[in-house]
């Protein structure tokens, strides 16, 4: 049984627009900062309630930082994230035991993509919906296309870090955030390794519904957003063992 936890930080911030330069300058401003990362042993997933702020209603975003840490097959699928009840998933990420792709369920649905997760290195994953089908980026490049869209099924919990009770993660998370809305690729690319409030803040910010708080060892958990101006999305990285050396930026 995995250990169940919920932490919630209400802080404040400022919203303003990017400049269109930002996204020139990205890879210099990026070379400080590195996603906040979690890391998952198989029995420290976590537990969260449902909420009506991951009610993306067939459209939004969810983009993360992933690495598969397993060397020997592991006998199932791990879970990157799912938000499921009893008849099933509205979404649900996995990478295969063989770490040769990343893969979608979603009600009676489930396809994915071939990628190269056995380098055990950090990749920033994004899961986005519009309409009827997924695109998948990984690394800031479209990878595929599914053919649906998530499910709407009735649900009763949101876990990160497993399948439920089931298909724990074992490697390190990061970095999480979940939009109700699609984002340009090019504004996902660039604030992969940025600060959503940095020198340049994210002209979505309004969309945002959801993030990871990993920053803080007190809290070790997700902070579920409701109007802008109430709770803080992002916290300055701290001497912590859940910090990564930076990645290459992307390019």
């Amino acid at each position: 049984m995995f250990n169940r936890f919920l932490a919630i930080a209400l802080l404040g911030f400022t919203l303003a627009a990017v400049p269109a330069t930002a996204q020139q300058q990205g890879p210099q401003q990026a070379q400080e900062y590195a996603p906040i990362m979690m890391n998952f042993v198989g029995d420290n997933a976590l537990m969260l309630p449902t909420t009506s702020a991951l009610e993306l209603k067939g459209s939004g975003t969810i983009e993360f930082w992933v690495s598969a840490k397993w060397t020997r097959p592991l006998g199932y699928d791990p879970a990157i994230m799912a938000y499921l009840g009893p008849l099933g998933t509205r979404f649900a990420f996995h990478i295969g035991d063989d770490r040769s792709g990343l893969g979608v369920y979603a009600g009676d649905f489930y396809d994915g993509v071939a990628f190269d997760f056995s380098d055990g290195l950090r990749h920033h994953v994004v899961i986005m919906t519009a309409g009827d089908t997924i695109d998948i980026f990984i690394d800031g490049e479209l990878r595929g296309t599914l053919g649906f869209t998530f499910a709407t099924m009735p649900v009763d919990r949101f876990t990160i870090g497993s399948l439920g009770d089931y298909s724990p993660f074992v490697g390190e998370l990061g970095q999480i955030r979940i939009w109700d809305e699609p984002i340009e690729p090019e504004v996902l690319q660039y604030f992969a390794l940025q600060p959503l409030n940095g020198q340049y803040e994210h002209p979505d910010l309004d969309a945002l519904v959801g993030m990871s708080a990993f920053a803080n060892p007190e809290l070790s958990g997700f902070v579920f957003v409701g109007e802008p101006d109430e709770p803080n999305v992002t916290m300055e990285p701290s001497e912590t063992d859940l910090l990564l050396p930076p990645p290459e930026p992307l390019q």
